[in-house]
């Protein structure tokens, strides 16, 4: 019978790591422990639960309906006892956190992130300052960086965040007023809205059809004002679940077609090293990594 004497506490991390990246490799670097440890400190976690925790399907790791309630207590355990030890000293995180994000990042899904996160510990004073997309020195001065496009390191760690897919969106009032949208040739029905990162080239090749010699064009120099174009109803966007994931749900954008393709580049997380981590940044760093496996629903999967 499972009690506090027999807690196995050791288990436990690994099994929550392993839960949080669904890879036992990633959740062996986390810990700093091997592949092989983690399996084998998860494999003694479910002989002595007697259930089963995790099953591989596709070929990737997968909690079952007891490893997704496990995970859920024990994240919620340990975030207890996280917040507990803040409150004995709670000045420790008093102080600035300097958090990098691109410019459409920022405007969509990164600020609902970092405002609730300020809300959590009012404590910490947050500067957001921008970085470009593909931007590859990030200046000292950030500690904690949102990357689109994988940067230098510069002697600080560099994690893959997330790599999201790329969709056709546009406002839905302006499908009202054309024939029914089934094919992708059909979007040169609307204004195609490109930015400096995705092009409709790209989609259509994936789509093994042409451009439509008949559409128009509208180009911008960020995905925030294609973004903003699409939902004014000016055309169609290539934007991804991140940037659009609330629009889509409030009604002020929807999704053409359902095809989507990878993004150009993949999401990237920058840290400076353990040993010169503040618990500021680290606070952050758990909390927008959490938010992330969160938000990866439905919209994340392609469909070519």
């Amino acid at each position: 019978m499972l009690d506090r004497r027999t807690l196995p506490l050791s288990a436990l991390r690994s099994f929550e790591s392993a839960g949080r990246y669904l890879h036992m490799g990633r959740a062996g670097e986390d810990l700093g422990v091997t592949h092989g440890a983690i399996s084998h400190q998860v494999r003694a976690l479910e002989e002595h639960l007697g259930v089963k925790l995790f099953v591989r399907a596709n070929n990737r790791l997968k909690l079952t309906d007891a490893g997704e309630h496990l995970l859920r207590a024990v994240q919620d355990g340990f975030d207890r006892i996280v917040d507990g030890t803040l409150q004995l000293d709670p000045d420790n995180l008093t102080g600035v956190l300097v958090i990098g994000c691109t410019e459409s990042t920022g405007a969509s899904w990164a600020i609902q992130h970092i405002g609730e996160f300020q809300l959590l510990y009012p404590q910490i004073t947050i500067h957001v300052v921008e970085v470009k997309p593909q931007q590859k020195d990030i200046p000292r001065e950030v500690d904690v960086a949102i990357c689109y496009g994988k940067p230098d390191a510069g002697g600080r760690q560099v994690e893959e965040l997330v790599s999201p897919p790329v969709y056709p969106v546009c406002s839905p009032r302006i499908l009202h007023d054309i024939p029914a949208i089934t094919r992708p040739e059909h979007l040169g029905r609307l204004t195609l809205l490109h930015d400096n990162q995705n092009n409709w080239s790209r989609w259509f090749a994936a789509m093994d059809v042409a451009v439509p010699e008949n559409a128009r064009h509208l180009h911008f120099y960020s995905t925030n004002l294609s973004l903003t174009a699409a939902r004014l109803g000016y055309g169609v966007a290539l934007c991804n679940p991140f940037e659009t994931q609330e629009d889509l749900r409030q009604g002020r954008l929807a999704r053409p077609l359902k095809q989507a393709i990878p993004e150009s580049h993949n999401y990237y997380l920058l840290t400076n090293q353990p040993e010169h981590r503040s618990l500021r940044a680290q606070l952050f760093e758990d909390w927008i990594r959490a938010q992330v496996s969160e938000n990866q629903g439905a919209g994340f999967q392609y469909r070519a």
